[in-house]
């Protein structure tokens, strides 16, 4: 991708998410609509990546952008501690309605990190008032090693993987991985890799301290690892069994991105509590948000307060912008898209791509579909050779993930699928370069 670095002086002192304080290297870019981007050297891209897994509607939609505009120009803001703004009470009330379990409370704050460890708190209070006794032996929270939940110190300590491992631990409690084992390629989703968490589940928590069980429904920085069909269900069940909290991490799989409003519908699952942050506003601004079913709020103590707060939580003009996204996933049918188009990019990447050289595995659900390759070289290859023909991927280790939005059209798909077909096997035929 374009690695020139700062000479206009874009980015001089620019630090980075994710990068070494001087890395300016990737393309730079200057402007996007629908299912595009645009480079600052006029390299028009599809925007496989969605921003950030953040805009599942495509860039520049009018009507979320005037809803926002329209709030700042009203109230932009006010402190939720102390006033309130009718535009999170619509918001509240519209999500309880598309998530259609009733019986829940949202709490609402910036990131995805704040989400999870608002939710993650909320468990801790909820062990809390269960007395001495027993919530002194059910704090330790249990996740899969190859999940992700946020760059927060606290969320970073919750995850295995070698990129949060130089954080100190900061969750205050133990936490307890799941593992896939030997599993590995189309493995990791097969029946006996189903049986093989379960029973790690089951172990645990009738051998420790844990109350909580935290679970991406897709691992995203993972390997966009998609869980063996019928495994969410077994962990409601394990937990039910075991009188544990079920906390899903739908930052990134919630509002649409898998085909469904939640990724748990999938299964019929209901959890304890949902964080979820990514397509709320369609890239707009800021927002997250923690559903919390009433049967946990009931168990806290009468009066009791949830610390926790940030000064743009849930701002008139951040739910302005999410009330205007759902309406418009709504009207534009763009959780059927994501399920529909999903299974047709997943489709044609399997048939092409299964069993060629380099490839491991093919796989995915709604807008959120990985190739994982043999390497991490071999995948920031693909990458780049993608982005030249004219796609913009996201790559996590030796996997390399599409996200489109779901705005993409029919010649979209068909181009997307061609890009990163011919790029694999353009990966095949020459040595795999090292990146910096």
């Amino acid at each position: 991708m374009d690695s020139r670095d700062s000479k206009e002086g874009t980015a001089s002192a620019l630090g980075r998410p994710w990068r070494a304080p001087h890395d300016h290297s990737g393309p730079v870019f200057v402007a996007g609509r629908g299912a595009w981007l645009v480079d600052r050297g006029g390299h028009r891209v599809i925007d496989a990546t969605s921003g950030a897994l953040n805009v599942l509607c495509g860039h520049g939609v009018e009507p979320v952008l005037d809803a926002y505009l329209s709030q700042l120009r009203e109230l932009a803001h006010i402190d939720m501690s102390q006033g309130l703004a009718r535009p999170a009470h619509l918001l509240a009330d519209r999500l309880r309605a598309a998530r259609r379990h009733g019986g829940e409370r949202f709490f609402f704050a910036n990131s995805g990190s704040e989400a999870v460890e608002l939710a993650v708190k909320v468990a801790s209070l909820y062990w809390a008032a269960a007395g001495p006794a027993a919530g002194s032996r059910r704090q330790d929270i249990v996740t899969f090693e190859r999940g992700y939940h946020g760059s927060t110190a606290l969320c970073q300590s919750l995850s295995g993987l070698p990129q949060t491992s130089s954080t100190p631990d900061r969750c205050g409690a133990g936490v307890h991985h799941l593992t896939f084992g030997e599993f590995t390629g189309e493995g990791l989703r097969s029946p006996q890799a189903r049986r093989h968490i379960a029973d790690q589940l089951r172990a645990i928590l009738a051998d420790s301290n844990a109350g909580t069980v935290l679970v991406e429904p897709l691992l995203n920085v993972g390997g966009g690892i998609r869980l063996p069909e019928g495994l969410l269900g077994d962990i409601r069940r394990i937990c039910d069994e075991h009188g544990a909290l079920l906390v899903l991490d739908e930052v990134f799989t919630g509002l649409g991105r898998t085909g469904a409003w939640f990724a748990h519908e999938h299964e019929g699952v209901r959890p304890d509590l949902t964080a979820f942050s990514k397509g709320l506003t369609n890239g707009v601004c800021a927002l997250s948000a923690v559903a919390v079913d009433n049967g946990v709020l009931e168990r806290l103590p009468s009066g009791s307060i949830v610390s926790y707060g940030h000064t743009m939580s849930a701002s008139p003009a951040a739910c302005a912008a999410a009330s205007a996204t759902l309406e418009h996933i709504r009207e534009t049918g763009a959780v059927a898209a994501a399920r529909d188009i999903g299974a047709r990019l997943l489709s044609a990447l399997g048939r092409e791509l299964r069993g060629a050289d380099g490839v491991l595995d093919v796989r995915g659900q709604g807008l959120a579909v990985s190739v994982e390759l043999d390497s991490a070289g071999t995948a920031g290859n693909v990458q780049q050779t993608v982005y030249d023909l004219g796609a913009y991927t996201r790559q996590q280790g030796g996997t390399v993930m599409l996200a489109p939005p779901a705005c993409l059209s029919g010649e979209e798909e068909e181009r997307l699928v061609d890009h990163v077909v011919a790029a694999v096997r353009k990966s095949g035929q020459r040595p795999v370069r090292n990146r910096r």
